[in-house]
C-alpha cells in the first residue's frame, strides 16, 4: 500500500506521539515514525509476513505500549539534555519507533501485552498478565507497608511531641512552685526578723534611744575595690563545686537533658536558700548577743576590733 493512502487509526497514534512533547516536528511528517506507525497498524510495505501484518494492532494497543515503554520507563526524564544517568534516550524518534514495532517476548504473533488479538483470551504462553498482576500485588503490599510505617512514625512523632510538651509544662510548674517556696521563705524570714526586732526593743528599752529604722538605713562606706573579691571568688568556687556534685549525682540517677538542667536549678536554689538562712541566723544571733550587753559595758572579747591592754576611755 502506498504511503499516501491514509490508514485507519494512524492520526490517533500521531496525536499520542505529538502529545509527548519530545519531537522536533509533527509525527506524521517524520518518515521513521510514519513508517513505524503504519507497520504497527498492519500496513507494512515489506511483503514478508510479520506479527503486525498477520494481526494488525489498533490505536488502543499503541496507548498501552507508549504508557509502558515511555511513561512508566521515565522516557521524558531520560530524554532530557541534562540527564546523566543510565539508559539515556539520545534519539527519541528512534526510541519511539522501536517501541511501536518491537516484537513481543511471546512466541505467539497474536499476543499483545498478554492478550490474544484474535480471541481476546489471556495468553498462557508468556504469562505477561500474570506477571503484571504479581507486580501490582507486590507494589500494593509495599505501598501499604510504607503507609503503615509512615503512620507509625507519625504516631511516634506525635507521642514524642506530647511528652516534650508535658515535660516542659512539668518543668514550668516545678519552677513556679520553687519560686513560690522561695518567696514564702523570704516573707517568713522578714516576719521573723520583725518579731525579733520588736522583742529586742521590749527586752532592751535603752535601744529605743536610737532611731532604729534610720540606723538601719545609715550610709556605711563601702569596702575599697578588691577587698571583697577574694570572698566573692570563694563563694563562686563553692557554688560551682556544689553544682558539679549535684550534676554527678543526678546523672548517676539517670537524668538527662532539660530534666537534668531543671533539677539542677531547683536544687541549687534550695542550696543557696539554705546558706542564706544560716548566714542570716548567724548574724541575728550575733546582734542579739551584742544587744544583750549593758550599755557602756566593755566586752571581754570583741572580734570586731583588736584587743587593747586598757580601755580607750
Amino acid at each position: 500500500m502506498s504511503e499516501l493512502v491514509p490508514v485507519a487509526g494512524e492520526d490517533d497514534v500521531y496525536a499520542m506521539l505529538d502529545a509527548l512533547g519530545v519531537l522536533s516536528a509533527p509525527a506524521s511528517r517524520i518518515k521513521t515514525l510514519r513508517r513505524a506507525v503504519r507497520e504497527f497498524l498492519g500496513h507494512d510495505p515489506d511483503p514478508r509476513p510479520s506479527a503486525f501484518t498477520m494481526y494488525p494492532r489498533r490505536p488502543e494497543h499503541a496507548v498501552l505500549r507508549i504508557h509502558g515503554g515511555w511513561e512508566r520507563a521515565g522516557g521524558a526524564w531520560r530524554s532530557e539534555d541534562d540527564y546523566d544517568g543510565p539508559d539515556r534516550i539520545v534519539r527519541p524518534v528512534g526510541y519511539l519507533a522501536q517501541l511501536l514495532i518491537k516484537q513481543s517476548d511471546c512466541k505467539l504473533p497474536q499476543c499483545e501485552m498478554g492478550v490474544h488479538l484474535d480471541t481476546g483470551a489471556e495468553c498462557r504462553a508468556c504469562g505477561y498478565l500474570e506477571a503484571e498482576r504479581i507486580g501490582l500485588a507486590i507494589s500494593k503490599r509495599m505501598a501499604a507497608e510504607a503507609g503503615a510505617e509512615q503512620q507509625r512514625l507519625a504516631v511516634e512523632a506525635q507521642e514524642r511531641v506530647a511528652k516534650e510538651i508535658v515535660a516542659v509544662y512539668d518543668q514550668a510548674v516545678a519552677e513556679n512552685e520553687q519560686r513560690d517556696r522561695v518567696r514564702a521563705a523570704a516573707s517568713a524570714r522578714a516576719e521573723e526578723k520583725a518579731r525579733a526586732a520588736e522583742a529586742l526593743r521590749q527586752e532592751c528599752p535603752e535601744l529605743t534611744a536610737f532611731d532604729w529604722p534610720e540606723c538601719q538605713g545609715t550610709d556605711v562606706p563601702a569596702p575599697r575595690d578588691g577587698e571583697l573579691e577574694p570572698l566573692r571568688a570563694a563563694g563562686r568556687g563553692r557554688q560551682a563545686a556544689e553544682e558539679q556534685r549535684l550534676r554527678a549525682v543526678l546523672v548517676a540517677e539517670g537524668l538527662r537533658g532539660t530534666e537534668l538542667e531543671a533539677e539542677v536549678r531547683i536544687r541549687m536554689a534550695v542550696w543557696k536558700e539554705g546558706r542564706r538562712q544560716r548566714a542570716e541566723a548567724a548574724v541575728a544571733a550575733d546582734i542579739a548577743v551584742k544587744a544583750a550587753r549593758p550599755v557602756g559595758a566593755w566586752p571581754a572579747v570583741d572580734h570586731d576590733r583588736p584587743q587593747a591592754p586598757t580601755a580607750p576611755f
